[in-house]
């Protein structure tokens, strides 16, 4: 530990000089920003445009996420999932009303896995699991309470790591999210579809970047702002360059839909999904939000940035409010499914399906 401790100012120097070379070129291009058009798969020319912050007067926002408790045992495993739909409805800019779906305690649903899957069968299987009861949860909001905006917490299409191989066991559950998302986009009509992904570690927006607006600049320090590109993340660059109240130019959220691994999945509907990064706090990283449309994405994106942009109070944490008190209502902690193991046992009685796993049970 000594040893390590002797290196941390160097360490903590090249932070510190990564650090400001971001800053620094995130503040190039503010400067330049309006004298290069974006190109490729930018919907917009400009980097940055303003968003108007909506009124909130009589509109209706649902936000919905999902809770997960997991273990394996020696012969089963058990999945706790829980989803909670939260439903603000604003008046005169304020918060009139909270409603909750189905309740505002929901009881987690119990998956016994008693096949002999692999550890990741098992943990893309519980991932599916609760991705599919938010999904499913959301379509039935769209009937039950018809808002102006729904907002998921994460992306509004399945996350890539999810996706099992075709031999996997794990494959059925994953054709059955794959149709959850198809009936929860058919099932949006009218209303705005999108969702808020926390902590963002794309670098979409960076590559747009690279090619549109440093290899089109006669500079001679493009090439070294390519070089600090090239080991930034989106929200990292956009920290500096976007102020309160900024988003970026939408853009498409693949090259192409039909070769993405996801979005053919989802075809035709996997070609309406688009993206762009919002600052809705000075002193927090933008919000990446992904959406859904049929319609124009462009003045979809200016009305999702507006009321996201105004549901966002906190000065230096940048979340949407109704996402903040859907997570609190869905989470699930890890001894939540110990609990219900060791009610179990009780029942049962110490059998070897319930045994925990030998490297939970040393006695050294």
């Amino acid at each position: 530990m000594h040893e390590l401790l002797s290196k941390l100012p160097e360490i903590a120097e090249k932070i510190r000089t990564l650090e400001t070379n971001r800053e620094k070129l995130g503040h190039f291009l503010r400067e330049v920003s309006e004298k290069v058009e974006l190109s490729g798969d930018v919907l917009e020319p400009n980097l940055i445009y303003t968003a108007t912050p909506d009124l909130l007067d009589g509109k209706k926002v649902i936000a919905i996420d999902g809770g997960l408790s997991q273990h394996s045992y020696h012969g089963i495993d058990l999945i706790l999932t829980r989803a909670v739909a939260v439903v603000f409805d604003y008046l005169g800019g304020k918060l009139d009303k909270v409603d909750y779906h189905p309740h505002s305690i929901v009881t987690p649903t119990l998956t016994i896995i008693s096949d002999p899957y692999s550890e990741e069968e098992f943990f893309l299987s519980s991932s599916l699991e609760r991705e599919r009861g938010e999904i499913e949860l959301a379509a039935e909001c769209f009937s039950k309470f018809p808002p102006q905006l729904l907002l998921l917490d994460g992306s509004v299409v399945p996350h890539g790591k999810d996706k099992p191989a075709k031999t996997s066991a794990a494959w059925e559950r994953y054709e059955s999210v794959l149709r959850s998302f198809i009936s929860l986009y058919k099932s949006s009509s009218g209303s705005l579809l999108a969702g808020c992904v926390e902590d963002s570690r794309g670098r979409s927006f960076c590559e747009i970047v690279s090619s549109s607006i440093l290899s089109a600049l006669n500079n001679p320090k493009a090439e070294e702002l390519r070089r600090i590109l090239a080991s930034t993340r989106d929200t990292n660059l956009l920290y500096y360059t976007l102020r309160k109240g900024e988003r970026t130019a939408v853009f498409r959220y693949s090259k192409n839909p039909s070769d993405h691994p996801i979005l053919s999945d989802l075809q035709p509907y996997g070609e309406k999904i688009f993206s762009f990064y919002l600052k809705t706090a000075e002193f927090d990283r933008p919000v990446r939000i992904d959406f859904f449309s049929l319609g124009n994405p462009i003045e979809t994106a200016n009305k999702i940035a507006s009321i996201v942009l105004s549901l966002s109070p906190h000065n230096s944490y940048g979340f949407p409010a109704p996402l903040i008190e859907a997570d609190f209502r869905a989470k699930l902690q890890e001894n939540d499914v110990n609990s219900l193991h060791d009610q179990l046992v009780d029942r049962v009685g110490i059998t070897p399906s319930l045994m925990k796993l030998r490297r939970e049970q040393r006695p050294f």
